[in-house]
């Protein structure tokens, strides 16, 4: 072995000075970068279990209230016309949160799992929106809330929009944004819903003037299982999938979506969705519930 003279001695221990740096510092990024992933894990443990809990009592407590009151109904000897009307409302009020929270979780679990299939017809979209203010008329009405669509501006009096789309897909977006709007107005309040078609998209804008967002908010009101209130001094129903599903299914349709909030003064969600081209397809849907597939081996 060949002898070193100083020189060489003094550059070898700096190279070999220099990897040990150098591999420190990989070492202190790749300890950051793990802090962060388990912290990004263990956020996503506390949110999901959050979920679980409020799903849990999203389901039971309508259940509860439909047993009990349908119970008492059968059990009651006697009942009177206005106790019996009263009883079977709440029943219908908790029977439709119910219904559509867990389409909700079912609409989430098939997009999760990749499953979501695309359909598409022609949709009479003035009747299928106003099917589903109709069937949200006995939540806006218990809170005395106005829920009012706008389309007269088309410059039509009998205005009819036929657009080519997935009715199902379409509904769910416009449920979803619509609940939110009662759900976090002022008793009172007022809801717009305006609809109209530029060029081969489809607008939907709805407008609510109840609590608003703080900016900071809107960062995260579209992320899966996150609510602006969590715990037990919650003031509002939900389970933080509306809004997260909302977006996904717009990405389906290859639209987008934005929001615009302030505090107090109230919300107002824009959707735009581009016409489904480029297939064969034929139909007419107006209450979201009838398709024509591309691929005539494809199901829901």
């Amino acid at each position: 072995m060949s002898k070193l003279t100083n020189q060489e001695l003094i550059d070898e221990l700096k190279r070999r000075f220099q990897e040990n740096d150098n591999a420190l510092f990989d070492l202190k990024v790749m300890t950051k970068k793990l802090v962060k992933i388990n912290k990004k894990l263990e956020d996503s443990e506390a949110i999901k279990s959050n979920f679980l809990s409020n799903i849990r009592n999203e389901i039971n407590n309508p259940l509860t209230a439909i047993l009990g009151l349908s119970q008492q109904l059968l059990s009651a000897p006697e009942i009177d016309f206005d106790t019996m009307k009263n009883a079977i409302a709440i029943i219908h009020e908790e029977s439709f949160h119910l219904d559509f929270q867990l389409k909700n979780i079912f609409e989430a679990a098939e997009i999760e799992s990749g499953e979501t299939s695309m359909g598409a017809s022609v949709v009479d979209v003035l009747t299928l929106l106003t099917n589903i203010i109709s069937s949200f008329r006995h939540y806006s009405e218990s809170k005395n809330i106005t829920v009012e669509m706008i389309y007269d501006w088309l410059g039509q009096d009998n205005p009819e929009i036929f657009f080519k789309t997935d009715p199902e897909k379409l509904s769910v977006i416009v449920s979803n944004l619509l609940s939110n709007a009662i759900e976090f107005n002022n008793e009172g309040g007022k809801v717009e819903l305006k609809l109209w078609t530029d060029g081969n998209s489809l607008k939907i804008d709805v407008k609510d003037n109840g609590i608003g967002m703080e900016t900071s908010d809107l960062e995260i009101i579209f992320d899966r299982f996150r609510q602006l209130e969590t715990g037990s001094t919650k003031t509002h129903r939900g389970h933080g999938l509306g809004l997260s599903i909302t977006k996904a299914v717009v990405d389906l349709l290859g639209g987008q979506i934005t929001v615009s909030s302030v505090k107090g003064i109230g919300s107002q969600f824009s959707i735009s969705i581009p016409e489904a081209l480029g297939a064969d397809t034929e139909g007419f849907s107006s209450e979201g519930n009838e398709f024509i597939f591309d691929d005539e081996e494809e199901k829901f």
